[in-house]
């Protein structure tokens, strides 16, 4: 067997020294016969055909005869050191393998189904820039508040492929640096691939997408490559409000403007939505530290910007501390909260919310960062007596009058700084990023969030083609999208049966409903009476009269048993007359409810003396829950309403005169916070068309 051919330095300098010292003689010789035999040609007939002298031809055809020569010595030269040709092959660049040519064009694959979703955020004038993503193929875009923020209620959206939408704010989250906006006229936007972040592991490669620098003047996309550095990281508001929870760390380049663009994992799936880095103090470059708000966070938060509405953070009404053993223990806790009503007092230690453990102060606020406030959560603490798992309702981390001070850019004072140090104020700022200068108080310091690039001065009053999809209110981002899902959840049709047609998929106004049934295990008849000006319930041997209107909160306040009845009547007035006939009518966003997997719409009414708070399923638009309170330090009535069935109910007549069938709840349960629920079981809904109108 042949030994292989080895490439070794000193073998190439030896080839190459055999190929320039061929035996002397042998060339000499060889070149010396083809000389000699050259002179003696007869080159006249050639002179005479040409029409050149002798000389020159002679010395044309010794220059051809030296040529082929040459060539012909350094092909027998090369031929006959086999070794020589492997030595030189081996310096040849080495071909990719396989699996490295494969990710590269994966890699390239995967950048290409990202741009498309990736968006460029300019104002009216086209001043300014900053990045998004589209999440729907209906047109909306997350970006970061404070991109969207100098722009006012209106700007211009630029897509991969060239095109320029305009676009119109939906609703803000001004702690969490999100906001939502929307483009209209199409249902088929390329929309981002949404995963779970939660999956996202520490070295996994990840790709920045966005406009840094304006770079994309023809709305291409720069993407920057690197890895997920960490996970769950909390950043400091730094005095600012804006606070980044639970957020992905990347080494993927994010510069001014790439703010509020998409953060991808390797196959091009939204992970996150970057907006917040680490610069030097001394410029605005990046150092290799950026951070981006989970995709979770912001799915989590999406059903309340949708509402329209300035979106508020959560409290649990309590705050905690390490003690010397590392255990996370309740510092302090409001009496009016939602976990001192369910038993957490000071001193006990917090060991999980929703179902994440809690080993420290940031991981409590990585985890209730997450959440938008009217969320209930599951909290498991441990007293003196053992460990306690319950379900806390979150309360809203400002007033409605601090928000309006955020979005108005008044000064609002903010939690200390993480070297302690009291927050500087929120000053108005209206130049752009080059006009400051390197020593100015307020230039951005290490993990300061960055602002988007261009004009900052909002623009003057909009006169466009989009101008009645804007409608301003106090606490919303823009009203005219709370009352477009409002319309959402009444106006779609429940799911159809019988004889039930789309157009009398409402109620009649003009009812008097009976309802009967007993208490579930036990033999006490329950029956309910709604008709104009009263109503009346019969529970077993008592009967009580409660009025349309007034006296509700007092049946609250003392947890009365007429709770089951007052959730009825909404019940009958939501699917009768409609959220926006019952009183003051906002559409919050979507909210987890207990037991069930997905979250539902919520929607507050005020009714008279209390509110009351609607959970409907975004599917079969059912009520699923309603709760009603009079006093938020007291706990809410909560009525479930199960096992729907679509039922044929008596005295309901179409106008042709046939039997309708309705769906309609077969069980309720109720029940004041921890008190042991109440489940009744109906048998019976009877209706007549005889009464006046309600």
């Amino acid at each position: 067997m042949s030994t292989p051919n080895i490439f070794t330095p000193g073998r190439y300098h030896e080839s190459v020294w055999q190929v320039l010292m061929l035996p002397f003689s042998i060339v000499r010789n060889l070149t010396l016969d083809t000389l000699r035999n050259a002179r003696q040609m007869n080159t006249e007939p050639m002179a005479l055909a040409t029409g050149l002298d002798f000389p020159t031809v002679h010395r044309r055809t010794l220059f051809a005869i030296r040529c082929s020569l040459a060539a012909t010595v350094m092909n027998i030269a090369l031929i006959g050191d086999s070794s020589l040709a492997d030595d030189l092959a081996a310096l040849a660049p080495p071909s990719p393998p396989p699996s490295v040519l494969k990710a590269e064009a994966d890699r390239i694959q995967a950048i290409a189904k990202a741009s498309r979703s990736t968006v460029g955020v300019f104002g009216l004038d086209g001043q300014g820039g900053g990045s998004g993503v589209v999440i729907s193929p209906d047109g909306y875009v997350l970006t970061n508040y404070h991109v969207s923020d100098p722009f006012g209620n209106r700007m211009r959206i630029g897509l991969s492929n060239g095109e320029m939408h305009e676009a119109v704010i939906v609703g803000i989250d001004p702690t969490g640096d999100l906001a939502l906006l929307k483009m209209e006229g199409r249902n088929d936007f390329p929309a981002a691939t949404i995963i779970d972040s939660d999956t996202v592991r520490v070295g996994q490669w990840c790709f920045a997408s966005g406009n840094p620098f304006v770079l994309a003047t023809n709305l291409q996309p720069t993407t920057t490559w690197g890895i997920v550095s960490g996970v769950h990281r909390y950043q400091y508001p730094s005095g600012t409000i804006l606070e980044y929870t639970d957020c992905i760390q990347t080494d993927a380049a994010i510069n001014p403007g790439n703010s509020g663009g998409p953060l991808y994992n390797w196959n091009g799936d939204l992970i996150g939505i970057n907006g917040r880095g680490s610069f030097e103090k001394r410029g605005r470059v990046n150092v290799g530290v950026g951070y981006a708000i989970s995709i979770n966070q912001a799915m989590l938060f999406l059903g309340h910007l949708k509402s329209g509405r300035v979106v508020d953070h959560a409290t649990l009404g309590f705050t905690v501390a390490s003690d010397e053993k590392g255990r996370v223990i309740v510092s302090n806790i409001l009496e009016s909260s939602d976990a001192y009503r369910r038993g957490l007092r000071y001193g006990d230690e917090v060991l999980a919310l929703d179902g994440r453990d809690v080993t420290s102060v940031n991981q409590l606020k990585n985890i209730l960062g997450i959440f938008p406030s009217w969320t209930r959560l599951k909290l498991r603490f441990k007293n003196a007596e053992g460990t306690v798992d319950t379900y806390v309702r979150l309360g809203s981390l400002h007033t409605v009058a601090e928000l309006d001070e955020i979005i108005t850019g008044k000064p609002l004072d903010g939690p200390p700084t993480p070297d302690g140090k009291p927050p500087e104020k929120k000053k108005p700022d209206n130049k752009k990023p080059d006009d400051k200068k390197s020593d100015d108080k307020d230039t951005p310091n290490d993990s300061d969030a960055e602002e988007s690039i261009g004009e900052q001065s909002k623009p003057n009053e909009l006169v466009d083609s989009m101008k009645d999809l804007f409608e301003a209110r106090r606490g919303f981002g823009n009203y005219y999208f709370n009352r477009r899902e409002i319309d959402r959840i009444t106006s779609a049709r429940e799911i159809q049966s019988g004889s039930l047609a789309p157009s009398e998929a409402r109620w009649p106004k003009e009812l008097k409903w009976e309802w009967s049934g007993s208490v579930a295990g036990e033999s006490t008849q329950f029956q309910f009476t709604s008709q104009a000006n009263q109503l009346s319930l019969t529970l077993g041997s008592d009967t009580s009269v409660i009025d349309p209107v007034r006296g509700w909160a007092n049946i609250i306040d003392t947890q009365g048993l007429s709770g089951p009845a007052l959730a009825i009547e909404l019940w009958q007035r939501w699917n009768s007359v409609g959220p926006r006939a019952m009183g003051e009518c906002t559409y919050i966003g979507t909210a987890p409810v207990i037991g069930l997997e997905t979250w539902q719409d919520l929607t507050q009414v005020t009714t008279g003396e209390v509110e009351s708070f609607f959970y409907t399923s975004p599917e079969t638009k059912k009520i699923v829950l309603i709760e009603i309170q009079s006093d938020s330090r007291q706990d809410r009535l909560e009525v479930y309403f199960d096992d729907y069935e679509t039922t044929l109910i008596d005295g309901l007549k179409s106008p042709s005169g046939e039997a309708l069938s309705k769906p309609i709840p077969k069980r309720i349960r109720s029940s004041y916070g921890l008190t042991t629920p109440m489940v009744i079981d109906f048998k019976r809904l009877n209706v007549s068309q005889e009464t006046g109108t309600k």
